[in-house]
């Protein structure tokens, strides 16, 4: 006879989501949350931290909670920053495993069931996904044809590095944190936050694979439809790529990183200039490793920039 799985045997999942003056992002989000297929053999809690100092977001939540179909807490994370966010996060969850997904996406039908299903059949300690761009409207043709959100994907089971780890599309074991600590201040407001704390547990030993059917949606406005928001967005992503490395491997990484950055700069530099002349909407794709290398050549000589909070 088939024996019940008790209370006390149930997996308790913490669906995280930090959120920033985001009313109808955050309502979308839990909104996907709220009819997604569920795991069998699990309990859910959604907990939002609200990075408002404000406060805004919680009217909103609080009039959720008595019809909202899984359990949902909110909090008020006073220190502005997103990797301040997310340690409130870890902080009031209750789950043994937390999962992340963020203000500006949605999780599709089946998403954290085949995070959940991959986990339970390959033991790792860590479940990324993929984070597909869902055009708020129809996109410039040179922004569409350039592939500049067009994110890298892998195929299902392959074992991942921290280059591949982000926070938008995630569940992981709490008890590393017990391990590796939380999120480090030092990448609290200019983001990459999530990249150093998955590069620490991963030197731990713990072990990240790829489900590619565990897809979550990230709305892309018309604000971030513009060359100078893409641009912006490569430069940040170099200037904080070369911050990640010198905060693990030492200072002395960045001569190296000057190098590199000065190499990708004058290669792609070059190539965008070609695509432009030939008409190639490639030509965007390149300028953003122009962009991005940019950043890498720069990082030992700049303060980081505010990606999250105020002044943003």
């Amino acid at each position: 006879m088939h024996k019940m799985r008790s209370r006390q045997d149930m997996f308790l999942i913490s669906i995280c989501v930090c959120t920033f003056k985001r009313p109808a992002g955050l309502a979308k989000c839990l909104a996907s949350l709220a009819s997604m297929q569920l795991p069998g053999g699990c309990e859910l809690e959604v907990v939002v931290v609200d990075n408002d100092s404000a406060a805004s977001a919680r009217p909103f939540v609080e009039s959720l909670q008595t019809s909202y179909p899984l359990a949902l807490r909110y909090f008020c994370e006073q220190q502005s920053g997103v990797g301040f966010a997310r340690n409130r996060c870890l902080a009031e969850s209750a789950g043994a495993w937390i999962a992340f997904i963020d203000d500006d996406e949605w999780a599709d039908p089946q998403w954290l069931k085949e995070l959940w299903s991959h986990l339970q059949a390959s033991g790792v300690d860590g479940v990324f996904g993929p984070v597909l761009a869902n055009f708020e409207v129809d996109p410039p043709a040179w922004l569409r044809q350039s592939g500049v959100y067009e994110r890298h994907r892998d195929p299902s089971g392959k074992r991942l590095s921290w280059k591949n780890c982000a926070s938008g599309n995630v569940i992981f074991r709490k008890k590393l944190v017990d391990g590796v600590g939380g999120f480090c201040a030092d990448f609290a407001a200019s983001g990459a936050e999530d990249a150093e704390f998955f590069w620490r547990c991963l030197q731990a030993g713990a072990v990240f694979e790829w489900c590619d059917s565990a897809i979550a949606q990230e709305n892309i406005p018309p604000a971030r439809m513009t060359r100078h928001y893409v641009l912006r967005r490569a430069y940040l992503g170099g200037h904080n790529y070369a911050r990640l490395q010198a905060h693990q491997m030492g200072p002395s990484v960045y001569l190296n990183l000057f190098i590199r950055g000065s190499i990708v700069i004058v290669a792609f530099g070059f190539l965008a200039l070609l695509a432009r002349i030939a008409g190639n909407p490639r030509a965007l794709f390149f300028e953003t490793k122009v962009a991005g290398g940019w950043g890498k050549l720069k990082a030992a000589f700049s303060m980081p920039e505010r990606e999250y909070g105020p002044g943003s």
